[in-house]
């Protein structure tokens, strides 16, 4: 339990009204106290966020730890952007483990901010061209899960190839859908990464997987890449120009 100061009679009058929500912002201050001027409000959440109160996630936007249940809302509240990857996939079930890192999927915006005072770390990383394919969930605005495999598959060190695969494995694909995301983002070397994990799903788990996928893949091959970006010794594989760095097996444990 963090030490908390002695609070004064305004900071103990405004505390009574705010303890219990888990974000907080001067908009909100308004709405119950109307007659505060913006500089008595901003001091006001200073000081008990100084006093360890409250906790500041950006200008004008505060939390308490203690009350915040919601590390989704308080992300998209810091900058706009759409919950994804291993973020994505938990919500989706399509993982079981906790994973204490939100990723948070934004046009430009890249930064990694701890949430003081619990065990979470919010990562925003910018798609560029890529931010799409998100909706409206639960009051957050969340991938898809055909976004969210692909923007997985984009940026696999972030959470492990087999656990994508495993989420492939177990999730209910459009696979048009899933497609068009190829189609646009126009990247070989994605395209034959995507097309080798697929065919290793295929032919292993028996996973029904549309022939249209597969032909698209094949006609963006281009140069040979690796799998990851280790220094392991690698296996080539000749159909998708892909040298196999991981190995058939670590790739699909969960399944063996």
């Amino acid at each position: 339990m963090i030490e908390k100061n002695y609070l004064s009679r305004e900071e103990q009058r405004l505390w009574g009204y705010i303890k219990d929500k888990e974000i907080i912002d001067s908009e909100l201050v308004r709405q119950i106290f109307p007659d505060f001027k913006q500089s008595k409000t901003n001091k006001l959440l200073h000081n008990l966020s100084r006093k360890n109160y409250l906790k500041r996630a950006r200008k004008d936007l505060y939390y308490n730890p203690e009350q915040l249940k919601s590390f989704h809302n308080l992300a998209l509240r810091i900058k706009t952007g759409y919950v994804g990857l291993s973020s994505a996939l938990r919500y989706y079930n399509l993982i079981d483990y906790e994973d204490f890192t939100i990723f948070i999927i934004t046009e430009k915006f890249r930064k990694k901010i701890d949430i003081k005072g619990t065990n979470y770390t919010i990562e925003f990383i910018p798609l560029g061209e890529k931010f799409s394919g998100f909706e409206k969930k639960d009051d957050i605005y969340i991938s898809s899960i055909e976004k969210t495999l692909f923007d997985c598959l984009l940026k696999p060190r972030l959470l492990g190839i087999t656990n994508i695969t495993k989420a492939i494995y177990e999730a209910k694909i459009d696979w048009h859908k899933f497609l068009d995301f190829f189609k646009l983002a126009k990247n070989s070397s994605l395209c034959q990464r995507t097309g080798y994990l697929l065919e290793i799903l295929k032919k292993k788990t028996k996973l029904k997987i549309p022939s249209f996928d597969f032909e698209f893949l094949l006609k963006n091959i281009k140069n040979s890449v690796k799998l990851a970006t280790n220094k392991m010794p690698s296996k080539f594989n000749k159909k998708w120009l892909v040298e196999d760095n991981i190995g058939e097996n670590k790739l699909i444990s969960w399944w063996l």
